[in-house]
C-alpha cells in the first residue's frame, strides 16, 4: 500500500459445496442462475465484459452496481472470476454513499469431487461512513452462500 492509499477491509467467506466444480461454475457465471441465488444481472464470464448487478433500490439509489470482469480462470481443478463492483449515491447515508470494490469468486475441486468456494470482496473503507455497507454486505454474503447451496440442485445442465 502506498502512502496515498487509504487502508481497506475485506469480506471473505468460504463454503464447501457438495457438487462438481462444473456445476458450481455454471451457478456462479450463468446470468440466469445468478439471478436465482444472488441478483439480477447481465454477467458474461468474458474478460473486460461490463455488466450490472441489480439490487433493491434504497433511498435515492437505483439499486444498480456497475461491474467489469477483470479476470477469468477456467482450469479443470480451479476456476475463478474477478470483477469490479461499484455503486451507490451521494445521498445514500446508511451505506456510506458509494462503494468501489473488487469481488473474486474462486472455486476449487476437492478430492471427493465436491467444490470449495471462496467469496472475496475487497476494498471497503475503514471509515465510520463505510460501516453500514460493510456490515450489510458481510451479512448478505453469508445469506447468499446459503441460498446458493440450496439452489444448485435446481440448475439444469446444458
Amino acid at each position: 500500500m502506498t502512502e496515498t492509499e487509504a487502508p481497506t477491509r475485506s469480506i471473505r467467506e468460504e463454503i464447501d459445496l457438495p457438487y462438481p466444480i462444473d456445476k458450481v461454475w455454471r451457478a456462479i457465471t450463468d446470468s440466469e442462475c445468478i439471478a436465482l441465488w444472488f441478483m439480477k444481472n447481465d454477467l458474461k464470464p468474458d474478460f473486460s465484459h461490463k455488466f450490472t448487478l441489480r439490487s433493491r433500490p434504497i433511498e435515492r439509489w437505483d439499486g444498480e452496481f456497475q461491474c467489469q470482469v477483470l479476470e477469468v480462470e477456467e482450469a479443470d481443478d480451479k476456476k475463478s472470476i474477478c470483477f469490479t463492483w461499484k455503486g451507490g449515491h451521494e445521498e445514500l447515508k446508511l451505506f456510506g454513499h458509494f462503494i468501489d470494490t473488487i469481488a473474486t469468486w474462486t472455486i476449487t475441486k476437492n478430492a471427493d469431487g465436491s467444490t470449495h468456494f471462496i467469496f472475496l470482496h475487497e476494498g471497503f473503507g475503514m471509515d465510520e461512513e463505510s460501516n453500514g455497507v460493510f456490515d450489510a454486505m458481510t451479512k448478505g454474503t453469508q445469506s447468499v452462500l446459503r441460498t446458493l447451496n440450496k439452489m444448485i440442485p435446481d440448475f439444469d445442465e446444458n
